[in-house]
C-alpha cells in the first residue's frame, strides 16, 4: 500500500486537499462496494499541516489534520494543495519538508498555488511546470528557472508533478492513481465519481487577459489598438511606424513589459476572438478564420489547437453557450 502525505494550509480553498484526498482513498474500494466486489485500497492517505492542529479553510470550514510535518516523516507520494500565499517564507518548514521527501524518492505533486512552495524548493528548476492561470505573471517573476507551461492542466516530470486550477488537483490524483495502480482502477475511480479526467488543457476554461498590468502608455495604446484592428491584415513594420518607434524597438519594449512579442499578442487575441464565435456563433472555422484575420484555415487551425489544446469542433461541444 502506497502512503499519500497531503500538505494542507489554513485559509486556503478546501477542495484543493479535499478532492486528492476523496480520490486517493476511495482508489480500489468504493467501486469494487458498490460493485459487489471486495475491497482493495491502494493507498493509507493522510492529511497534514505545518504543526498538526485543526484550522479553518477559506470558506471557515475546520479541519483536524491528521499529522504535523514533524509526524509526517514517510511517505511515496506528498500533495500540495492551494496557498492562501505564494511566499514559502510564510510557511515555515515547509520547503525543507518537501524537498527531504523528495531526497528519499518520494514524488511530489502540486495543485493549483501549491506549485509556488514546490518551485521555492529548487526542485523544477529547468523543468516545467503549471499553476492556476490568474497567476502565471507571479510565478514567473518569482521562479524565472522554470518552465511553466500554464496551458496545461497537468505537468509530468517523472518525480515531480504540478496540476493547475482547483479541480485540477482531481484530474492530477486521478492520473497518479493510473500511474501506481493502472488504468483501470483509475477510471473506476472516476466513473464512481462521475468524473471525466481526460483533461490536457486549462485554456478554455481561463479568460483571456490582456496583460496590461504594466505603466508603459505607449505599449497600452498598441495593445488597444491590435484588440481594436485584430481582423485587419496586420504588418509588424506599418504597427511599430504607427506609434513611432522602429520595429526593433517596438519588440524589445513590448516583450519587456508584457512578457510576450507583439506577434505573439496579435495571435493570442486572434485566438480568443475564435473562441468566442465558435461559442457564439454557427459560423464555420474556415469564415471564422477569415474573420479574425488569417488568410488559411489549416495554419490557423495547428495555432488553435496549440493555443487552446482542442481542435475547434471539440471546443464548440465543449464550450458552445446556450441561446
Amino acid at each position: 500500500m502506497k502512503r499519500v502525505l497531503i500538505l494542507a494550509f489554513e485559509n486556503t480553498v478546501a477542495s484543493t486537499f479535499t478532492g486528492p484526498l476523496d480520490v486517493f482513498h476511495q482508489a480500489g474500494s468504493l467501486f469494487n462496494r458498490l460493485m459487489g466486489g471486495k475491497e482493495t485500497p491502494y493507498f493509507d492517505v493522510k492529511l497534514v499541516s505545518l504543526d498538526g492542529k485543526p484550522f479553518e479553510t477559506r470558506t471557515g470550514m475546520r479541519v483536524i489534520p491528521h499529522l504535523s510535518i514533524e509526524e509526517a516523516k514517510q511517505a511515496d507520494l506528498v500533495v500540495i494543495s492551494s496557498m492562501a500565499s505564494l511566499r514559502s517564507e510564510r510557511y515555515p518548514g515547509a520547503v525543507d519538508w518537501i524537498r527531504g521527501h523528495a531526497d528519499r524518492g518520494a514524488n511530489i505533486a502540486s495543485v493549483c498555488t501549491g506549485a509556488f512552495l514546490l518551485a521555492a524548493t529548487g526542485l523544477l528548476d529547468g523543468k516545467s511546470a503549471t499553476t492556476h492561470w490568474a497567476f502565471t505573471d507571479n510565478f514567473r517573476k518569482l521562479f524565472p528557472s522554470v518552465n511553466l507551461r500554464p496551458e496545461l492542466v497537468i505537468t509530468d516530470e517523472g518525480q515531480l508533478f504540478c496540476s493547475a486550477g482547483f479541480t485540477a488537483g482531481m484530474d492530477l490524483s486521478l492520473y497518479l492513481v493510473e500511474k501506481y495502480c493502472g488504468s483501470e482502477v483509475a477510471l473506476n475511480s472516476a466513473k464512481v465519481m462521475v468524473y471525466d479526467f481526460n483533461r490536457a488543457s486549462q485554456s478554455p476554461y481561463s479568460v483571456f487577459r490582456l496583460l496590461k498590468n504594466h505603466n508603459d502608455t505607449a505599449i497600452l495604446k498598441v495593445q488597444v489598438w491590435i484588440e481594436n484592428h485584430y481582423s485587419e491584415k496586420l504588418n509588424y513594420s506599418e504597427l511599430a511606424t504607427r506609434f513611432g518607434f522602429s520595429k526593433r524597438t517596438l519588440e524589445r519594449r513590448f516583450h519587456a513589459v508584457t512578457g510576450v512579442t507583439p506577434l505573439d499578442y496579435i495571435r493570442r487575441v486572434r485566438v480568443e476572438a475564435s473562441k468566442r464565435l465558435l461559442e457564439e456563433s454557427n459560423k464555420s472555422f474556415d469564415e471564422i478564420t477569415w474573420e479574425v484575420g488569417y488568410g488559411d484555415g489549416g495554419f490557423f487551425r495547428k495555432i488553435f489547437v496549440k493555443e487552446t489544446g482542442l481542435k475547434p469542433l471539440a471546443y464548440r461541444q465543449r464550450f458552445r453557450r446556450a441561446p
